[in-house]
C-alpha cells in the first residue's frame, strides 16, 4: 500500500491585461511613496543636463549617466518585485484578480436583526481572539467602535492610517433591513505593492461576521423550537387536567338520568333535554384552549337547571355579568368545576332550600369570578379547599398565568362557601 500525498497546486496562467495593470499599479504606488526623493534625482538629472557646455560631447553625457541609472533603477527593482509576486500566486495556485491587486475591497451582507442588536453582535464578533487570529494576530485585533455612528474599525495595529485597518459600518434601508458594509479604508499600506491583504482581511472580518450572526440566528431557533416543545408540553397537560373535569358532571348527570326515569319519567325528558343541548355546546369546548366568560357562564347554566330539576325548590342561582365582561377570554372547565363543588358540597345534602350566586366582573386590572353558595360551609367538605376539582384548578392557574393567577376558598359571611378566582387579562384588554 502506497502512500498518497496531495499534490502541489499547478501553476496557473494570469490575465496580460491584469498583468500590466498590476505592474503599472505597482509603479505608480512606489512612485507615490517615492515621489519627493524622485522628484530630486530628477531635478538634478534636469539640471546636470542642461549645464553640459555644448562642447562637452560623449563625456559630458557619460558624466550624467549615473544619475540616470539611478533614476530608472527603481523602475527596473518594481518591475523584478511584480514579475517574482507573479510567479508566488502561480506557484500557489492563486489566480491574479481586480480584487486581489487591489488595496480598496468591499463586502455587503445583511442582518435579520435590528440595528442595536446588530452593532452588538458585530463588536462582540470582531473584538475577540478568533478575528485577531484570523488577521494574522497573535491576540485580539487592535479594536475601535463608535456606537452613534455605527461604525467599527479594527486592524493588527494602530495607528490605522498608517498600517491599514478593516472598517465595518451598519445602516438600516427601508423594506431591506440592516445592511453590513466592510471594507478597507485608505491607509499607508496604498503606496505599497498589494499582495491580497486587503482582500484576505476583508474577507476573513465578513467570514466572521456571517459566522456570529448565523450563531444567533441558531440560537434563537433553538429557543423558539424549546419554547414550542415547552408549550406543546404544557397544553398536553392542561388537557389531561381538563380531562379530569369531564367525567364528574357526565356521570353524574347520568346517574340523575337514570334515577328520575324510573321515578319521575318527565322530568327525565326534561333533564335529557337540558342535557343533550349542554353536550352540543359544552363537548366541543372542553378541550379547548380557551373560552369566553359567556360561554361558561352558559354551561353553569345549563348545569344548575339540570341540576334544578333533580332538586327541586331546594335550588335557587343567580348568575350576574355585564356583556363586557362575558366578553373576556378565560380558561375553559373552571367555573363548572366551582358551581359543582358549590351544589355537590354546599347544599344537595341540605333539607332546606339554598342558592348559588355567580358574579362575573374587573377588578383592579383582573378578571374576578365568585361563585357563592350559602349551604353547610366547611363542614360538609373533607377538607378547607381541597379536593380533586380545586387542586385541578390551581394546578392550571400555576400552568397559564405563572402565579398571577389564584383561587381563593373562603367561609361565607353568613354561612356557605365563596370561591372568587382571580385571573390577569390579556395586555389589549387591559389597555382597552
Amino acid at each position: 500500500m502506497h502512500a498518497s500525498f496531495a499534490p502541489f497546486p499547478k501553476p496557473v496562467a494570469h490575465d496580460p491585461r491584469l498583468v500590466r495593470r498590476y505592474l503599472w499599479q505597482t509603479l505608480l504606488r512606489f512612485g507615490g511613496g517615492m515621489l519627493l526623493p524622485t522628484m530630486i534625482v530628477a531635478g538634478g538629472v534636469i539640471m546636470l543636463l542642461l549645464h553640459i557646455p555644448q562642447d562637452a560631447g560623449r563625456s559630458g553625457w557619460l558624466g550624467a549617466m549615473p544619475s540616470l541609472i539611478a533614476l530608472l533603477l527603481p523602475v527596473l527593482g518594481v518591475n523584478g518585485m511584480v514579475r517574482q509576486q507573479l510567479r508566488d500566486f502561480s506557484e500557489a495556485g492563486v489566480v491574479l484578480t481586480d480584487e486581489l491587486i487591489s488595496a480598496r475591497v468591499t463586502r455587503s451582507l445583511s442582518s435579520p436583526f435590528d440595528i442595536f442588536t446588530s452593532f452588538d453582535l458585530c463588536a462582540e464578533a470582531l473584538s475577540g481572539l478568533a478575528t485577531g487570529q484570523a488577521l494574522g494576530v497573535d491576540g485580539p485585533p487592535a479594536f475601535a467602535h463608535d456606537p452613534f455612528k455605527r461604525m467599527i474599525t479594527l486592524g493588527r495595529r494602530r495607528p490605522f492610517r498608517l498600517f491599514g485597518a478593516t472598517e465595518v459600518r451598519l445602516w438600516v434601508e427601508p423594506e431591506k433591513g440592516v445592511q453590513i458594509r466592510v471594507r478597507r479604508i485608505v491607509s499607508g499600506d496604498f503606496l505599497v505593492m498589494q499582495k491580497g491583504k486587503a482582500l484576505r482581511a476583508v474577507e476573513a472580518v465578513t467570514a466572521q461576521l456571517q459566522a456570529s450572526l448565523a450563531r444567533r440566528v441558531r440560537a434563537l431557533g433553538a429557543a423558539v423550537r424549546e419554547q414550542a416543545a415547552e408549550k406543546a408540553a404544557l397544553q398536553a397537560k392542561l388537557s389531561a387536567l381538563q380531562a379530569q373535569v369531564e367525567p364528574h358532571f357526565l356521570f353524574n348527570t347520568l346517574a340523575n338520568l337514570k334515577y328520575l326515569m324510573r321515578t319521575e319519567p318527565a322530568a327525565a325528558l326534561t333533564m335529557l333535554d337540558h342535557l343533550t343541548d349542554y353536550l352540543h355546546s359544552a363537548l366541543p369546548d372542553l378541550r379547548a384552549v380557551s373560552s369566553t366568560v359567556g360561554r361558561e357562564l352558559d354551561l353553569a347554566q345549563a348545569y344548575l337547571s339540570i341540576m334544578r330539576i333533580r332538586m327541586g325548590e331546594r335550588l335557587r342561582f343567580t348568575i350576574e355579568a355585564s356583556a363586557a365582561v362575558r366578553a373576556l377570554p378565560m380558561p375553559p372547565a373552571m367555573l363548572i368545576s366551582l358551581v359543582e363543588n358549590a351544589c355537590k358540597h354546599g347544599l344537595e345534602g341540605r333539607a332546606h332550600a339554598g342558592t348559588v350566586r355567580i358574579e362575573a366582573a374587573l377588578a383592579h386590572g383582573k378578571l374576578v369570578l365568585r361563585v357563592h353558595d350559602d349551604g353547610a360551609g366547611f363542614g360538609g367538605s373533607a377538607a378547607q379547599g381541597a379536593g380533586l376539582g380545586l387542586s385541578n384548578i390551581r394546578t392550571r392557574l400555576d400552568l397559564l398565568y405563572d402565579g398571577a393567577a389564584a383561587l381563593e376558598v373562603t367561609a361565607g359571611e353568613q354561612g356557605g362557601v365563596t370561591a372568587m378566582l382571580r385571573m390577569p387579562l390579556p395586555e389589549k384588554q387591559v389597555l382597552a
